[in-house]
């Protein structure tokens, strides 16, 4: 005989299946609703990361702004605005994913440019929406050893008429009217009394000495801004100080591996590399060293040039030359057909002493020589900038020092941070 269940059972089994369908439910909920939070989560962080590449790239366009074409910051699709009575230029780009940046630069010609760049990237959630990460950059120059058309330890004198002022290549080549400026000065550490005779010389820019040092001008010299060298003589008030500080770090002779250059039909060419003679002596006519590339030159011994012979930098290309001995650069001079003062470059050891310049090219370059007297007659205008033991200038040309060099182009990232 066969008993029916109870409906007390059926019931039980019926309550134990919807809580256990119910669990699984909710578990199954709960899953699917942390997949679809962590996929969210994935999605937005791809995003993030992806904004700041985005924000990286304005750096990178403002570096590379800064770095070239400084002198005309409104330029290249760079704006001119005025937030809170400053100037800054500004630049948007959008890139081929859609994302974007806005890159703004504050300070743009000064010497510690700041930059801010804000990067877009779109949101994976919401169409139409970014995400936003912003950083800060401050900038400063690459120190630099020219700060002075002239600066010397000891005494600097001017003979003849020569007139010292500045320009700036990065704005084109010197200019007396468009690109000329009065930061051409003259410093010496000297404290002695004359330890700057600027003669009948026209220096426009300052004059400095070490404590107690002076000045001394002849009955036509001048020192001060273009308005009062243009139409006084004398030194303009303020134009003057004996407040000249500076330690002059002599320079080490490069290390090798070096090539020795070989003559052909008497010509040396050098290319992209670092080179090495014993001692270099240039004389009658031609051109016995041609420099074609990015090229060192370390010469021990003395360095000479005379007659008609003379030295040829070509476009593009560039000499810095390292002196042990002495140098008497006459003849043809030194001709840099790269028309910059950087490509150029005199570097003299402790053992060199003396340095002399009267070649029938301008001299367009630099010269570091903490230990040796430096002298340069010419009739032809000289470009650049010069540091030495004691200086002495003379003929009709007038000296200008290129004040890129005391900025030196190459800016550094000092400081970098997430806003």
């Amino acid at each position: 005989m066969k008993f029916p269940a109870p409906q007390r059972h059926r019931g039980s089994i019926l309550v134990i299946a919807l809580f256990t369908g119910l669990t699984i439910g909710i578990v199954l909920a709960s899953f699917l609703t942390l997949v679809a939070s962590r996929y969210k989560l994935t999605a937005r962080s791809m995003s993030w990361n992806v904004a700041m590449p985005v924000a990286e790239a304005g750096v990178e366009e403002a570096l590379t702004k800064l770095n070239t074409s400084f002198a005309v910051p409104a330029s290249n699709g760079w704006t001119a605005a005025t937030l809170s009575g400053q100037t800054v230029y500004t630049k948007s780009r959008t890139l081929p994913d859609g994302s974007y940046y806005n890159v703004a630069i504050y300070n743009a010609t000064a010497n510690n440019p700041i930059i801010y760049s804000s990067g877009f990237a779109p949101s994976p959630l919401a169409a139409g929406k970014f995400i936003t990460r912003i950083v800060r950059v401050n900038l400063t120059n690459r120190a630099t050893v020219f700060f002075r058309a002239i600066a010397a330890n000891g005494q600097v004198t001017l003979t003849g008429g020569p007139g010292i002022d500045s320009f700036d290549s990065a704005m084109g080549p010197y200019n007396t009217y468009s690109n000329r400026f009065a930061n051409g000065g003259v410093a010496t550490t000297s404290m002695l009394p004359g330890a700057i005779n600027i003669g009948n010389a026209k220096i426009f820019g300052t004059v400095s000495t070490g404590p107690g040092g002076t000045v001394s001008a002849g009955p036509g010299g001048s020192v001060g801004d273009l308005a009062w060298v243009s139409s006084k003589k004398g030194i303009q008030p303020g134009a003057s100080d004996d407040t000249m500080n500076a330690a002059f770090v002599a320079n080490t002779a490069p290390s090798g591996p070096f090539i020795t250059p070989v003559a052909v039909a008497g010509t040396m060419t050098l290319g992209n590399g670092s080179y090495s003679l014993n001692s270099f002596s240039g004389t009658g006519k031609g051109t016995p060293l041609i420099v074609s590339g990015r090229a060192v030159l370390y010469v021990p011994g003395n360095f000479s040039l005379g007659g008609g012979a003379e030295i040829l930098i070509q476009p593009g290309a560039s000499l810095t030359l390292y002196l042990g001995g002495n140098a008497t650069i006459g003849g043809g001079g030194v001709v840099n057909q790269t028309g910059l003062a950087a490509n150029f470059s005199i570097l003299g050891l402790p053992t060199c002493t003396s340095i002399s310049y009267s070649g029938n090219s301008s001299f367009n370059g630099t010269v570091n020589a903490p230990q040796a007297a430096f002298s340069a007659f010419s009739s032809s205008d000289s470009f650049g900038a010069i540091i030495a033991n004691s200086a002495s200038l003379g003929g009709s040309g007038g000296f200008h020092f290129d004040e890129s060099l005391a900025r030196n182009f190459m800016l550094l990232v000092n400081r970098w941070q997430e806003l």
